[in-house]
């Protein structure tokens, strides 16, 4: 409550001297005299007041002090604040976000905004104007100051659910644009969610928000990202949420290229997380493969009702497996038939040999050094065999006499399925390389190391292949897959998220690209500016645009992955109380 005119309120400063009469007035002693006969003829008043009172109020006192004070408030006119629903100009911003296609019970999040908005619009009078704006990923205006009821009810009823995350701060800079100079605006967001900082520092004034939705169970796959570890071969991560306020049990099952490959029952507590990660083997052709992971909540809740899921879009997710290539691999040295035959038998890999490195290695995807001196320089994935001169970032410091093997790393991708626990060395290196990772080491040094020289992947070996009985056990030829598949294989390609822009790679020769939403029409993007909004879940199919003997030649395109916003999922999260 606030006062139109405060000054009003100083009509209260009246009780000091209604307070001050009551002291001071004169007040005479009541006296009961038999008669008044000898009283007559005094020529005199006697005065009997007495000056100063101690403060008796009483109850005329009390009255007299509330018709004052009520008296002051009123003059000060005092006012409540109510919003305004509707005004000279009624913009309704809709959330269309992940979250309000959850289901509330038959309606959707989005269907209550919409009959909330609709309810406002009925109150519409002659000449009021409105306006409807769609806070997806991408705001858009809908209706632009209509004075027609009917164009704003069909405006709401266009409003479709996305599969991203809104961008509230671009919905409140069109809705901004919207107004009016002269016209009282009212703006309506109706969402279920809180305004973030960021937008609201871009809010229209006197923003009204009108909450939807209430806590709802949620199941989802909040990530999933394939690694290839060699070929036909991958590390999968993935992550299953629970946004529900009680405990649920849950299946999650991966499959490639639609055939099952896993099925795993999960408990999973009030707002808890599951990580999993999971080797997977799939068909290593030219085509890769699709890997979808979906959860669903199994048998009955903590209490005795089905388990539900609120939210469907986020109970799927997608990634594209690495599609094996070919690699052309050189092996420089004197010749050394572990290293040709274990390379040979990589599928995909074409071996050949040469005495001394080349100068120009342009057509070469893994450059083996086998006891010859390094090029100063690492241009391009390198796997280092005992060089006599090593790299620049490599320092030789000494020999080893029969090294001992005493420790590999498990969580590396080269030494996946590789057992070095009967390896023997009769000789190494005893070498010094700051920006590379010792994966297999023992007490006098590192035998495999791993990493970056620059920007260029290798691998060093600081042992002579025929110094070990290595390159005679299983061990050895599943090393050399995996150093392949880390150092020349397709990099992981992590799915996108759904909402953001993807961007693409024309490759030479083709003059754009065609992309295709799961069950949509294709986009044309043209080789300047190859970038597409990815506002649908699933896969996204990618086609060459060329000439097509050109496109013909090209390696297939790889498809794109989108996956929904992890924070969607949450339908609890914080909002504006209702």
């Amino acid at each position: 409550m606030s006062f139109a005119v405060p000054i009003g309120l100083a009509a209260a400063a009246l009780a000091v001297p209604l307070a001050l009469w009551y002291v001071l007035r004169a007040r005479r002693p009541r006296l009961e005299v038999p008669s008044t006969f000898l009283w007559a003829r005094t020529d005199r008043a006697v005065a009997a007041a007495v000056p100063w009172q101690r403060f008796r109020p009483d109850r005329t006192f009390w009255l007299v002090l509330l018709a004052l004070l009520v008296g002051a408030v009123a003059l000060a006119r005092p006012t409540v604040r109510v919003p305004a629903e509707i005004g000279d100009h009624t913009i309704f911003v809709v959330d269309v976000s992940a979250s309000m296609l959850a289901d509330e019970g038959g309606p959707t999040r989005l269907e209550l905004a919409r009959r909330a908005a609709e309810s406002l619009v009925d109150r519409i009078g002659p000449g009021q104007l409105v306006s409807v704006v769609e806070a997806g990923p991408r705001a858009r205006v809908l209706l632009s100051a209509s004075d027609d009821p009917a164009a704003a009810v069909r405006a709401l009823g266009a409003t479709r659910g996305s599969h991203g995350a809104a961008d509230l701060a671009d919905a409140f800079t069109l809705a901004t644009a919207l107004q009016r100079p002269g016209q009282q605006t009212v703006t309506h967001l109706l969402t279920d969610g809180v305004v973030a900082p960021d937008a609201a520092r871009l809010a229209p004034p006197g923003l009204l928000v009108d909450a939807v939705g209430e806590d709802r169970p949620n199941l989802a796959v909040t990530r999933l990202q394939a690694v290839p570890t060699g070929a036909g071969a991958a590390t999968v991560f993935a992550q299953v949420r629970n946004f529900g306020p009680l405990e649920v049990d849950a299946r999650l099952v991966l499959a490639v290229d639609d055939a099952d490959v896993m099925e795993r029952q999960i408990a999973l507590p009030p707002r808890g997380t599951e990580d999993l990660v999971v080797p997977v083997a799939y068909r290593a052709d030219a085509d890769g493969g699709l890997l979808r992971a979906t959860v669903e909540p199994v048998g009955e809740d903590v209490t005795g009702a089905s388990a539900t899921d609120a939210l469907a879009v986020d109970d799927r997710a997608w990634a594209v497996l690495a599609t094996p290539r070919e690699v052309h691999a050189l092996v420089v040295g004197s010749g050394n038939v572990f290293l040709e035959s274990a390379l040979g038998s990589v599928p995909g890999v074409e071996v050949a040999t040469s005495n001394g490195v080349p100068e120009d290695l342009s057509g070469v995807d893994l450059l083996v050094v086998d006891r010859i001196a390094a090029p100063a320089e690492a241009r391009v994935p390198t796997l280092y065999v005992a060089p006599s001169q090593p790299p620049t970032g490599v320092t030789v410091t000494g020999e080893l006499e029969l090294p001992a093997l005493t420790f590999s790393d498990p969580a590396s991708e080269l030494l996946a399925d590789v057992d070095l626990s009967q390896a023997a060395f009769a000789a190494g290196q005893a070498v010094a390389a700051p920006a590379l990772q010792a994966i297999a080491s023992g007490p006098s040094g590192p035998l495999v190391l791993a990493g970056r020289l620059g920007p260029v992947p290798v691998v060093y070996l600081a042992f002579d292949l025929l110094q070990t009985n290595l390159p005679l056990q299983v061990a050895w030829p599943v090393f050399v897959a995996n150093a392949v598949a880390w150092l020349a294989g397709p990099p992981a390609t992590a799915p996108a998220t759904a909402g953001t822009e993807a961007t693409l790679t024309v490759p030479p020769g083709a003059t754009g690209l065609e992309v295709t939403p799961p069950g949509g029409e294709p986009v044309r993007l043209d080789a300047v500016s190859p970038q597409v909004r990815v506002d649908q879940v699933g896969v996204w199919t990618v086609a060459y645009i060329g000439p097509e003997d050109v496109v013909d030649r090209l390696p297939a395109p790889r498809p794109i992955a989108v996956n929904p916003d992890p924070a969607e999922g949450d339908l609890a999260r914080g909002r504006p109380e209702a």
